[in-house]
C-alpha cells in the first residue's frame, strides 16, 4: 500500500513530513521462508506541492512509529513492535525498539520488553544494520520504491508517464524476524506514527490498505 501526503492539503499529519506514512511491506524473506520482512516507510524527502526539501533529520524523536500485527483474526493487535528514536547534538539518531504483547499491544506501546537500544540511523549510502538474537533491523534515508505521475494526476488525469518518485527518498523501518514471533495462524497488520500533544499521546497517521484519504476529496477527504 502507498499513503504519502495523507494530511490535509495533501499536506503532511500535523504538518510534519517526519509523521508522514508512506508505505508499508510485509513480505517472507527471499531465500529464507523462515523469516519475515516487514517494512515501515515515512517522511517523504519532498512535498507533493513543493520543490523544497524536508527536513534532514530522518524521524520524529520522541515519537513512535508502530507495527500493530493481529494474530486472531479480531483485527485488534496482539503484539506491537514500536521503535523511537532520540537525537544527538552532531544531528546523529538512534533508534530503540520494543515488542509488547497481549493486550497491552492494543494501546500505545512505549513501555514493551526492549529488543534493541540505541541503534544507528543510516544517513548516508551505507546501510547500517543492527542484529539481535534472530532479529535484524535498518533504520534511515531510502530511495522511495512508490511511482506515480503526480502532475498528470493534478492535470485532470492526463498522465504522461513521468515519475515524481524518481530521484526522491523516504525513511525506513525495516525488521527481518522469524516466523515463530508472529505466531502460526494468518496475521493482519497496519502501522502507525504517534506523538506527544502536551502530556497526551495522539495517533497522527495510519494505514494498511490500498487506497487511503489521500484519494479522496472535498468533505469526504476531511471526514
Amino acid at each position: 500500500m502507498s499513503h504519502h501526503a495523507s494530511g490535509p492539503n495533501f499536506g503532511f499529519p500535523r504538518g510534519d513530513a517526519r509523521l508522514d506514512m508512506t508505505d508499508l511491506y510485509a513480505f517472507l524473506k527471499p531465500g529464507d521462508p523462515a523469516k519475515s520482512v516487514i517494512i515501515f516507510n515515512v517522511h517523504p524527502s519532498f512535498a507533493l506541492a513543493s520543490p523544497e526539501p524536508t527536513t534532514s533529520e530522518p524521524f520524529k524523536p520522541g515519537a513512535l512509529y508502530e507495527f500493530k500485527i493481529d494474530t486472531n483474526g479480531d483485527a485488534v493487535a496482539d503484539i506491537c513492535y514500536s521503535v523511537q528514536f532520540a537525537s544527538s547534538e552532531n544531528g546523529k539518531q538512534t533508534a530503540t525498539v520494543r515488542r509488547t504483547q497481549g493486550a497491552r499491544a492494543v494501546g500505545v506501546c512505549d513501555d514493551g520488553e526492549v529488543m534493541v537500544e540505541n541503534a544507528p540511523v543510516s544517513v548516508e549510502r551505507e546501510a547500517l544494520v543492527t542484529k539481535a538474537g534472530d532479529y535484524r533491523f535498518f533504520f534511515g534515508w531510502r530511495s522511495d520504491s512508490f511511482f506515480f505521475d503526480v502532475n498528470g494526476n493534478f492535470n485532470h488525469m492526463q498522465f504522461t508517464g513521468d515519475d515524481f518518485f524518481k530521484d526522491k527518498n523516504v525513511c525506513s523501518i525495516v525488521i527481518e524476524l522469524p516466523n515463530s514471533a508472529l505466531g502460526s495462524n494468518k496475521i493482519g497488520i497496519w502501522a502507525r506514527t504517534v506523538d506527544k500533544a502536551g502530556e497526551d499521546w495522539v495517533q497522527a497517521d495510519r494505514g494498511g490498505k490500498p487506497l487511503q484519504a489521500v484519494f479522496l476529496v472535498g468533505e469526504q477527504r476531511e471526514a
